[in-house]
């Protein structure tokens, strides 16, 4: 395990459908580099879904709180890896992607981590089967124009993510995950924490495709709820601390990210096709978290002034 010969351990966020998660692992064996060690990481209470690829060789199943999920499959494999790579299931990286970290990684001693979006995105028709495998590698690759307006448009928070960092940096960091939707914003979350150890990196990738399994199992208020009021949090975190000191700029503008979630939902809400009532009650949702919002800070503005 040199600077020129790093060694990769992968991690995959599982949560919902074991599919996904086989077809993030199932990509990982076309790899030139092969990680070292392989994480699969899923939400404490739902281990049985997972239980027919705990045997799979190689894979390590990691149970934990989902907050903690990312945090715990690092301290799995850290002692045998020099890059973590991490990854929500049903993101499919290709050979090329892991030679284009590796190539950066041994180029740049400085970098320390990054995120990469995946724009690219394959869309599934599946009949409820929760057992046969996804053929992602036979679907054709969507145009590149599409794609690229996706990147443009698209709210950060809900484009496929991958996140990779340098084990020795991730030790001196406190790790959290975020729900369904939410990986993007964890990630850039981390990435702020180790700018200041660091060169960190944020970019699209074209060597990876994002699978959305259709039509959608359920209504995305709980969805569109959490992920709202999670950016809002956290917007609100940096105004706090904006208060005390300067702030170094975050990787994620939380304003124009909220403005872009509820910009596309809106769109795909009316001119839609596949996912249209999902979008709606997600829209439904993050609306419904925006109103809590600024209920909650006129009563603590309101107690305020009767404090003074």
């Amino acid at each position: 395990m040199t600077q020129l010969d790093p060694t990769f351990g992968l991690i995959v966020l599982g949560r919902g459908d074991p599919r996904l998660a086989r077809a993030t692992l199932a990509a990982a064996e076309t790899w030139r580099y092969r990680p070292a060690r392989i994480v699969l990481a899923v939400p404490r209470g739902r281990e049985h879904a997972f239980a027919a690829m705990s045997g799979s060789a190689g894979v390590t199943v990691v149970a934990a709180a989902e907050p903690d999920m990312l945090a715990a499959a690092v301290a799995a494999l850290a002692s045998d890896v020099d890059i973590v790579i991490a990854t929500p299931e049903g993101v499919v990286l290709g050979p090329r992607w892991l030679d284009a970290v590796r190539d950066h990684v041994i180029l740049y001693e400085d970098s320390v981590a990054g995120v990469d979006l995946v724009r690219q995105v394959v869309k599934i028709t599946t009949d409820g089967d929760g057992v046969s495998d996804l053929a992602v590698a036979e679907r054709p690759r969507e145009p590149g124009l599409l794609s690229w307006l996706r990147g443009l448009i698209r709210a950060r928070s809900l484009l496929g993510a991958v996140f990779w960092a340098r084990v020795e940096t991730l030790r001196q960091v406190k790790l959290a995950t975020t729900g369904e939707g939410g990986d993007a914003v964890a990630f850039m979350l981390a990435l702020d924490h180790l700018r200041l150890r660091g060169r960190t990196t944020v970019r699209f990738t074209p060597h990876a495709r994002h699978v959305r399994l259709l039509p959608e199992r359920r209504t995305g208020f709980d969805a569109g709820y959490g992920l709202y009021r999670r950016l809002e949090q956290l917007a609100e975190t940096r105004r706090a601390a904006a208060a005390v000191g300067p702030l170094a700029p975050s990787h994620l503008d939380h304003g124009l990210e909220r403005l872009r979630l509820l910009a596309e939902q809106a769109v795909r809400s009316v001119v839609g096709t596949a996912g249209k009532h999902n979008a709606a009650t997600f829209l439904k949702g993050a609306l419904a978290a925006r109103r809590d919002g600024v209920s909650v800070r006129r009563i603590v503005a309101r107690d305020l002034r009767e404090l003074r």
